[in-house]
């Protein structure tokens, strides 16, 4: 009897003692299969990427109302028209499976989308979250969240730039091509062509800049401290007699001396306003640059020295 006791005993213990089905995976042949449909995406090898959906697949875009996968390629296809280049972002990109309680695979996948503009070399970032339904390898669910107010505004600004009429467009390529050749890429060879040879750069009122040398000259120790130095273009408004008025964001990170004052290894993020003037010819003439400096060097971790008597 005592040995029958043990006997009962260990086929208890050893019941209670069975692994847990495993429910979570960082790796599967599920996930595989997604990672390899965002490559596709990106490809544009929409007729692979289309073998990853059942017939019946539901798929769910910002929206309560489903689509199929056919109208997710189709959309797709409208929109990235707009686009030189776009796709989902390895860095900071994370994919998982998980099986729920009612025994249904999912893979659950984050990561940052990134397009460039072919109207006028724009970025656009937008992080996304994605989870998608597996039964036998396919895709018959999935649910696509995003904010996609930065696409919208960005496909909403090349709409607006060709709706203006042609002096202003000549001008805004002009513009386009000195912040994205030049300030962005540093690639000075640009500044001939769009620059008059009187041009004059002040900064609040002050000259700091003749001609198109005195511009990289004057931009070069900037370019130094802040190797990342971009220029985005907030705003434009206010077209003229050949002006226009601009509203801009620099940022950038200070890795490199800056006249003098050693590298901080700091973010910074400044907005200002600059007035720019062509000349008849349709060269820039003049720029005038207004923007808050205090907060540019608080920024690096410069401070007033103050003294009280």
């Amino acid at each position: 009897m005592k040995k029958l006791f043990l006997l009962g005993l260990t086929v208890i213990l050893f019941y209670n003692c069975e692994k847990p089905k495993q429910r979570y995976f960082i790796e599967s042949p599920e996930i595989t299969a997604f990672k390899a449909s965002i490559s596709e995406y990106g490809n544009g090898d929409w007729e692979t990427w289309h073998t990853h959906f059942a017939d019946t697949a539901k798929l769910y875009i910002n929206s309560l109302k489903s689509i199929s996968a056919t109208d997710l390629e189709n959309a797709q296809k409208d929109m990235l028209t707009n686009f030189s280049s776009y796709g989902f972002q390895d860095k900071g990109s994370f994919a998982e499976m998980v099986i729920d309680n009612d025994d249904e695979t999912w893979v659950n996948y984050w990561a940052n989308w990134h397009g460039t503009l072919k109207a006028n070399g724009k970025e656009v970032d937008v992080p996304v979250h994605i989870t998608a339904q597996y039964i036998d390898g396919k895709v018959v669910e999935m649910y696509d969240y995003y904010d996609s107010s930065p696409i919208t505004n960005a496909l909403a600004e090349i709409n607006a730039y060709n709706a203006m009429p042609a002096d202003e467009k000549m001008m805004m390529d002009k513009i386009n091509t000195v912040v994205n050749e030049f300030y962005n890429k540093k690639d000075a060879s640009v500044l001939s062509d769009i620059l008059s040879d009187d041009f004059v750069k002040t900064v609040s009122d002050e000259k700091v800049a003749s001609g198109s040398k005195g511009l990289v000259e004057n931009m070069n120790p900037t370019f130094t401290a802040f190797p990342d130095f971009k220029i985005t273009i907030l705003h434009k408004s206010c077209f003229w007699d050949g002006n226009v008025v601009l509203h801009w964001q620099l940022t950038g990170t200070n890795t490199g001396e800056f006249n003098g004052i050693a590298a901080s290894g700091n973010k910074v993020k400044v907005t200002g306003m600059s007035h720019i003037g062509f000349n008849k010819q349709g060269k820039i003439a003049m720029e005038d640059v207004y923007y808050d400096n205090l907060s540019l060097m608080t920024q690096i971790g410069q401070t007033l020295s103050t003294s009280s008597k």
